[in-house]
């Protein structure tokens, strides 16, 4: 996202579109180091450069999806998958949304396939350039992604260095999603939460893609 008056008038008008709660953290530009996937199909290592961002606190919830769901100018309008052919042609294939697998306003979206993210994030993105002009909401490249996962430390995680139950939902330690800020001590050194277990998450950039100057 562009420069914005403040991440904290940002994070309020988007709170009030979307319902609480509801915060951007911002990401200071800066390196971030990839491993060699290759061999696995994903991306070839490497030092990234990475410009300052910011992005969501909190996995996209059922309620705050609901909203893109219920808005007469939302998920029903065309205008938010013309920006592939294959994304008009899955619309045209997928005319109504999949349910999501587990209820609960503050349990993360699931069910969600990428271009349908895609969509939800133009439609906020035109949402907040009624209020601000200027910026652009769009899922993180998997360089972002990594960046404000454990910004400038060396961690394999985003908390330290340690995998603890009491720091994320993973290993079907619980069986099912559990709800958005339930681990806070589970943050990224931008403040970041469940980037470590709860659901899997889309980034923008497909897995193998090597974008130097991604975020540049």
């Amino acid at each position: 996202m562009s420069t914005l008056p403040s991440i904290e008038t940002l994070s309020r008008v988007t709170e009030a579109l979307l319902g609480p709660p509801f915060e951007w953290c911002q990401v200071t530009g800066g390196n971030v180091t990839l491993e060699d996937a290759s061999r696995s199909g994903g991306t070839p290592g490497g030092v990234y450069q990475i410009a300052e961002f910011a992005i969501s606190k909190y996995p996209i919830t059922n309620a705050r999806y609901q909203k893109f769901l219920n808005d007469p100018l939302g998920y029903i309008d065309s205008q938010w998958w013309e920006f592939s052919a294959e994304a008009t042609q899955w619309r045209k294939d997928h005319r109504r949304p999949r349910p999501t697998a587990f209820g609960g306003a503050d349990l993360p979206r699931t069910r969600v396939s990428w271009f349908e993210s895609v969509a939800f994030c133009s439609w906020l993105s035109a949402k907040l350039k009624t209020v601000f002009v200027e910026g652009c909401v769009r899922l993180p490249t998997e360089h972002e992604w990594q960046r404000a996962a454990i910004g400038d430390t060396s961690w394999p995680y985003p908390w330290g260095e340690h995998l603890s139950e009491t720091f994320g939902n993973y290993g079907g330690q619980i069986g099912h999603p559990t709800r958005v800020g339930h681990y806070r001590d589970s943050k990224s050194p931008y403040g970041v939460l469940d980037m470590v277990g709860n659901v899997w998450e889309w980034c923008l950039t497909a897995w193998g893609a090597d974008d130097k100057d991604v975020g540049g």
